[in-house]
């Protein structure tokens, strides 16, 4: 028998289909040349599908160091809180157009204007820089509910990856900042949520999927270890590791995810316990046999997963906004 390390059928066949395993190693200095040469491969052998453009879009620089594009679907009719998104890279790495497609699937499936925000990214801007950043781009949607047609007062935080951190992040910044009230949700998907040397010793028994994903995963042990170093910080504050905050219990409804081919499993795993814990509502997905950010390459062997993490995503915003 074949051993298959756990994965599922469809990404094997992924793997076969453009000759290699996607992984990232580091240093800093070279991951934004190793991100491209597997873009490269990926364009080689993958179709990737044009962006909608039945879903409005426009850039706005809303401070001299921060722009953020809004999308607005043509189904969008007003009555929602509006969505501050986050894009994965590592807080290293992306754009605003990285993830466009994605959002604009998102914002139409769910109906709702989504504000994406290219905060500025490490090395050369490290903490709190693009998280500061993040924090203003929550506050400026909020500010401008009339021309954005959304809920006044009302917002849910929402990334990928390492913009699933600053989901989280960003959303405690905000309760500390006595404006709780105006979080209507998180949306958090394969997020980073401890830094690795600062995981609780009790809860290091739990925190094992750094080992046993190594070779498994874009997000390899040496790859986080680079992007942490790049974005700074110390690992016990609690905007770097939202899992030690100590507001967790003041989120609002939560929708999480995690990949279980992925280094950041129990990353995802431990802040579902901690929102289980202190009786946040929440909602969680796990990808089993899957490695980190799946749902990106589009893969005929993949279709499936993809389509079933599109509408595990649409329910999970679903949940939020009842």
């Amino acid at each position: 028998m074949t051993d298959t390390e756990g994965f599922a059928p469809a990404w094997l066949a992924f793997e076969k289909e453009i000759g290699m395993r996607p992984m990232l190693h580091g240093p800093i200095e070279k991951v934004g040349q190793q991100y491209a040469a597997i873009g490269a491969v990926l364009v080689k052998h993958l179709t990737f599908p044009t962006p909608d453009p039945s879903v409005k879009t426009e850039d706005r620089q809303i401070t001299p160091e921060l722009k953020v594009r809004i999308y607005t679907p043509t189904n969008y009719v007003g009555g929602k809180p509006v969505c501050v998104f986050y894009h994965s890279g590592g807080w290293a790495l992306g754009d605003l157009d990285g993830e466009d497609g994605f959002l604009r699937r998102v914002a139409k499936d769910v109906g709702i204007v989504i504000v994406s925000t290219e905060y500025r990214l490490a090395p050369q801007n490290p903490y709190p820089a693009g998280f500061d950043d993040c924090v203003a781009a929550y506050r400026w949607a909020l500010d401008n509910a009339i021309s954005l047609n959304t809920t006044p007062n009302k917002a849910i935080t929402f990334g990928t990856s390492a913009g699933g951190h600053l989901a989280l992040a960003t959303a405690l910044k905000i309760i500390d900042a006595g404006q709780g009230s105006t979080l209507k949700g998180v949306v958090s998907l394969v997020p980073v949520t401890v830094a690795r040397d600062s995981v609780p010793e009790h809860l290091k028994s739990k925190y094992t999927s750094y080992e046993e994903h190594a070779e498994h995963t874009i997000d390899t042990p040496a790859a986080m270890k680079a992007f942490a170093d790049a974005y700074g910080g110390d690992g016990k504050d609690p905007y770097i590791s939202p899992l030690l905050h100590t507001k967790i219990e003041e989120l609002p409804k939560t929708y999480i995810t995690w990949a279980g081919q992925d280094t950041l499993r129990d990353d995802g795993k431990l802040f579902k316990a901690a929102l289980d814990e202190t009786g946040v509502p929440n909602k969680s997905d796990e990808y089993t046999g899957y490695p980190h950010f799946h749902w990106s390459f589009p893969s005929k062997h993949l279709s499936e997963a993809i389509s079933d993490f599109h509408s595990k995503l649409a329910h999970g915003f679903e949940f939020i906004l009842l």
